[in-house]
């Protein structure tokens, strides 16, 4: 069991990451791509729509981490 100011800290660390991974690792990867003069123009193409699902899913486990802050900061139990 873990108390409520345990968790959120957890899960605020947890929406850290993903909020980084957002803003440094797929942008800065999907703009690098016109540098790299080695990858063909289809290959490039690949990779920014394998980027971009990944920055998709990293925004949507943002959200749900952000409910399930408001959920336990909103929830009466102390202890989970």
């Amino acid at each position: 069991m873990m108390k409520k100011d345990q968790l959120i800290e957890i899960l605020y660390k947890a929406l850290d990451s993903e909020e980084e991974a957002n803003s440094h690792f797929y942008t800065y990867t999907i703009k690098s791509l016109k540098y790299y003069k080695w990858l063909s123009e289809d290959k490039k193409e690949k990779v920014k729509n394998i980027i971009t699902r990944l920055r998709d899913d990293s925004q949507r486990h943002k959200n749900m981490i952000e409910n399930l802050i408001q959920q336990v900061q909103e929830s009466e139990r102390n202890v989970f």
